[in-house]
């Protein structure tokens, strides 16, 4: 669906541009994000904010990679690659400093007035190592 390519390509370039700020004025004031790998479900733009904070911070080299995109003006689903090179290590995610890591899933966007609403994300460790 070309809309949701759109949609996909500004998500892709502002996530890809690690600027915080552009990233979070994506989101609703009231936006909620689950992150089941994390677990993280239906937290508030504080907890968004914190999330891709310790992202950028926390590793070097990534990157959102589009494989699929399929939806509607109103959910659009995002099936994507996110690559990184770890700087710390994280038990939660059982990767160390150094580790090259793939992770590979899918997130549910639910839109309003062209801002994120509600965000799902089911994501796995593809590759790390």
């Amino acid at each position: 669906m070309a809309a949701a390519a759109g949609v996909m390509a500004i998500l892709e370039s502002t996530y890809n541009s690690l600027d915080l700020e552009a990233i979070l004025e994506l989101y609703a004031d009231d936006a909620r994000f689950s992150a089941h790998l994390f677990g993280l479900v239906g937290v508030d733009k504080t907890w968004i904010r914190a999330f891709y904070s310790d992202l950028i911070e926390y590793n070097e080299n990534v990157e959102f990679v589009t494989r699929c995109v399929t939806g509607t003006p109103d959910l659009t689903v995002w099936e994507c690659d996110v690559k990184w090179t770890a700087r710390l290590p994280s038990t939660a995610l059982g990767t160390v400093r150094g580790d090259k890591v793939v992770m590979r899933g899918v997130s549910l966007l639910s839109w309003r007035e062209g801002y994120i609403v509600e965000q799902k994300d089911y994501f796995h460790i593809a590759q790390k190592g």
